[in-house]
């Protein structure tokens, strides 16, 4: 559908917080010396621990605008439902080959 989740770190912050966290592409944010890579102490982890399994399963949504992105999930989901088909043809021809009657009774 074209679609995928919202991430929770951008579910609990907006555009100020972002460049208040140094997040804006000026702001050296890929300094990898200087700063500890670790997400632990982030306030959107306590708030999105605290929400209902089935309010993170049916989360907002947004349009992929990538073209390419768009492709690739047509391609898997593609793939997923010619297996899913040739899986259950496999399945039902295994189950019609089984002969009727009582053979595996001792």
């Amino acid at each position: 559908m074209h679609h995928r989740h919202v991430r929770p770190w951008e579910l609990f912050q907006d555009a100020e917080t972002y460049k208040e966290d140094g997040l804006d592409m000026g702001k050296g944010s890929f300094d990898s010396m200087g700063t500890a890579n670790s997400y632990e102490d982030e306030p959107w982890i306590a708030k999105y621990e605290q929400r209902n399994v089935i309010r993170k399963i049916f989360d907002r949504e947004l349009w992929i605008q990538e073209p390419a992105l768009r492709q690739i999930q047509d391609t898997i989901f593609l793939q997923a439902i010619l297996v899913s088909v040739g899986l259950s043809a496999v399945c039902v021809g295994i189950f019609v080959a089984i002969p009727k009657g009582d053979y595996f009774s001792w």
